[in-house]
Order: structure tokens, then sequence, then C-alpha cells
């Protein structure tokens, strides 16, 4: 059946085209998923480097769980050389428009079981994935599955920290936001934690050298006011 509507549309041109990108859009506002990909099919044959439709084609089909068309979707994209970081950004637009961005999460841990060389590609994407749900324990297992890899990656350091700090683990997180200072001095997201930390402790001394060394680099008036403060309760 399909082969016949992909011929038709094939002999009808742009109009067909639209014809059944139309349809695709009904089925989809009308949330039938299986109806919607099958549209996908034949708007990805007539058109196989769009990689909008690759993207949405793999979210539909994650709304009815149907990995093997995930995994054929997928093999097709890349064999018309679909650029991965686009395609994996398009999977997690349409996931997220579609109020379902677990799907990410599940494509992203599947895609490796039959595209093995993407697992450091899949799990950057897992790792932004953990980061945007705030969730603590998985961003760490990421994080720092990424530093192995790429070990003093200020990035995925900074990852790792907030996942701590998702965790509710603030040890850990200013550990690393030390280890950061170290590798780059000029860090203002690791200044600006480990002076509000050291405040939070009750030792100004340290808190201000860190928050000076942050309005260096970025000077603020909420930074300066905190500064402001502190210097006129040393002069009491």
């Amino acid at each position: 059946m399909t082969i016949v509507l992909a011929f038709a549309l094939r002999s009808h041109g742009a109009n067909s085209y639209d014809s059944v990108a139309a349809k695709a859009s009904r089925f989809y506002a009308q949330k039938e998923w299986r109806s919607a990909l099958a549209m996908y099919y034949l708007m990805i044959d007539e058109r196989p480097d769009d990689c909008g439709t690759y993207a949405r084609a793999i979210a539909v089909a994650g709304m009815v769980d149907d990995t093997a068309a995930q995994k054929r979707l997928t093999e097709a994209a890349f064999a018309r050389r679909i650029g991965v970081d686009s395609l994996f950004s398009g999977v997690s637009v349409e996931a997220i428009s579609l109020g379902n961005a677990d799907i990410l999460e599940r494509y992203l841990i599947d895609v490796v079981t039959y595209e093995p060389w993407l697992d450091r590609v899949a799990g950057a994407g897992l790792l932004k994935y953990y980061l945007f749900r705030c969730n603590g324990p998985k961003t760490v297992e990421y994080a720092e599955k990424m530093l192995r890899g790429l070990p003093g990656d200020i990035g995925f350091m900074k990852a790792l920290a907030q996942g701590y700090l998702d965790s509710n683990n603030l040890p850990e997180a200013e550990k690393v936001y030390r280890t950061i200072l170290a590798k780059d001095a000029d860090n203002e997201e690791a200044l600006l934690y480990l002076g509000n930390a050291a405040l939070g402790r009750g030792d100004k001394k340290a808190g201000a050298e860190y928050l000076r060394r942050a309005v260096g680099l970025n000077p603020t008036p909420y930074l300066n006011k905190i500064l402001s403060e502190l210097t006129a309760q040393d002069r009491r």
C-alpha cells in the first residue's frame, strides 16, 4: 500500500506532496499517530533530505512506542547524510512540542543499541535532557560518563556541579566548583557559587574575595550592593 501511495505521490508532484503534508498535519492535530506516521513515510520518500520530517516522524513513533519505526527512520536519515546533531535537536523540539519530553530520553537510550557509534553524542544529549528535567542523580551519572571521555572539560564539570545541586549535595557541588576555578581562574559561575557559599557559612572575608573577582569580570548593581554592605559591616 505504501509503495502504491508513494508512486502516486511522485506522479502528481508538489501538489500531492502538499496534500499528504496537510493530511499529516490533520492526523497529528487529531493525535492519530499511526496515520500521521504513514504520511510522514510518504513525505520522506518524496523529499528524503528534509531533516524536520524525520525528526517529527521519530517523535510521533515514540508516541506509540514504535521503536522499530524509530530505528528505520534513524537509519534512513543517516543514509541521506542528515546530521546527527540536527536530527537529535529536531527530535528534542518535537518531543517537547508533543508535551512528552520522555520520548527523547527513550529514543537516545535506544538509538545506541543499533548505532553504537552514537554513544558519546547520545550521552551528551541525555545529559542535556537530565539537566532540563533537574534530575540530579542522572545528571551526575551522565556528566561523570562524559568526563571519563573528556577529563577536565569545563562544560561537563559545570553540569556535574549542577547535578549535585539538584541532588541537594552541596559539599560535592562546592568541590566541583573549586576544581573548575583551579582550571579556569576567571570562571564567573564558580566565583559566584563559591562566594555565596562562603558567605552562607559566615566566612565574609573569603566570600567578599570571590565576589570581588566576579565583579571584576562582570560588574552588576546587585554584586556591588553586596560588596558595599560587606565593606560597611567591616568598618563597624
